[in-house]
């Protein structure tokens, strides 16, 4: 038995089906309209607000994140990768290893690692190693894949991300400082101090 459709209906139904295809298409990038969970969203307040400028806000409205919600373990301390996009085709940014840590009320941050990559094709570059040579950086590499195969990201305003957080610490270290701006230790002041602000290449730790 054949049916047929009046043309209000067939159109009816043509335009459900581009509805269906167009949010399949559009699926992947709803995912970013999250809300960051708020360990993710603390370690960025650090990456935005820490005087070494990990990553530079001060011309966007928000960051485009992503993480691995288990985090990992490494001689006892809790560590989290955080990635940052520059793209809208998330194909490129920076991922940050952090140790999450508390002591009382406060959430403690502190970034050990960091490197600049690009997705080419099915494989991933580094601008320059991270520390831990191939190593760390094959892990990192693994950490993009899992993330990139979840299409799990998040939003987070830069105006919300610099707002004081009392129970917020963050801390990091690097060696590549300016002989200018790099004053003589003492017993209190730190040997390192804050570089000036730059978009170059990740920093060099010790």
């Amino acid at each position: 038995m054949n049916v047929f459709f009046s043309r209000p209906a067939a159109a009816l139904a043509c335009r459900l089906l581009m509805l269906v295809a167009l949010v399949s298409l559009l699926a992947p990038l709803v995912a970013a309209q999250e809300r960051a969970p708020a360990q993710l969203f603390e370690a960025a307040q650090c990456l935005a607000t820490d005087p070494l400028h990990w990553v530079d806000v001060s011309n966007k409205k928000e960051l485009v994140l992503a993480y691995l919600p288990e985090g990992r373990s490494f001689n006892g301390a809790r560590f989290i990768d955080v990635v940052v996009y520059n793209s809208s085709k998330h194909d490129q940014g920076f991922i940050f290893d952090i140790r999450v840590r508390e002591e009382g009320r406060k959430h403690i941050y502190s970034i050990e690692n960091n490197a600049a990559w690009k997705k080419l094709g099915e494989e991933y570059k580094f601008d320059e190693p991270p520390l831990g040579g191939n190593f760390r950086q094959n892990q990192m590499v693994s950490i993009l894949q899992q993330v990139h195969h979840h299409h799990k990201w998040y939003e987070a305003q830069v105006k919300q991300l610099l707002k004081p957080n009392a129970h917020l610490r963050c801390e990091s270290k690097v060696e590549d400082v300016p002989p200018d701006t790099k004053p003589v230790p003492s017993a209190s002041q730190p040997a390192v101090q804050p570089a000036e602000k730059s978009s170059a290449s990740p920093k060099k730790w010790f």
